[in-house]
């Protein structure tokens, strides 16, 4: 049965993934504060597909779902101005989110089947996100730059980076 659905799974992550690759959904670039809250919602896409993919090897330890379920329930109310943010950059582009939304979790699906250590960085994120305040969430999922091939920046982002960067004279 789970080979089943492995197959099951990897066909359809392969098939959205084609069809994704193709669409750019929502508008073209996103300001500092969007390329945040992107970040931090491919992350939380990613704790979603491990929530459904890893296990722990010991039947003592919780699962990851029951310490992401803590996370989201310690968060909540930060996690639902991340929602606002991005609700407000696809205003414009009906549907644009959710497709959004699902191009990145079907990346997190492809991970799950091609990279051998997702789950050792998904618990690990989800580690370190734990212990955070609030205000640090965006700031630690923009470090780890989960959304970098699906939020591109506006060139004032970029330019405003560059320029803190640089030393002033």
């Amino acid at each position: 049965m789970g080979a089943i659905l492995h197959k099951v799974l990897k066909s359809a992550v392969l098939a959205a993934a084609m069809i994704g690759s193709s669409v750019q959904a929502g508008p073209a670039c996103f300001t500092k504060a969007e390329l945040e809250a992107a970040h931090l919602r491919a992350l939380l896409q990613q704790f979603n597909v491990a929530a459904l993919n890893c296990q722990t090897l010991d039947p003592n330890d919780p699962t990851f779902a029951a310490h992401y379920n803590k996370f989201v329930l310690r968060f909540g109310p930060q996690l639902s101005k991340n929602s606002e943010v991005l609700k407000h950059h696809f205003a414009s582009d009906r549907g644009g989110l959710d497709h959004w939304i699902t191009l990145i979790a079907n990346d997190a699906g492809s991970q799950v089947i091609n990279k051998p250590d997702f789950c050792q960085v998904a618990w690990d994120r989800l580690a370190d996100m734990t212990v955070l305040e609030p205000a640090d969430m965006e700031i630690y999922a923009n470090r780890t730059e989960a959304a970098a091939s699906f939020a591109p920046a506006c060139r004032e982002t970029i330019q405003a980076a560059a320029q803190k960067k640089t030393p002033s004279k």
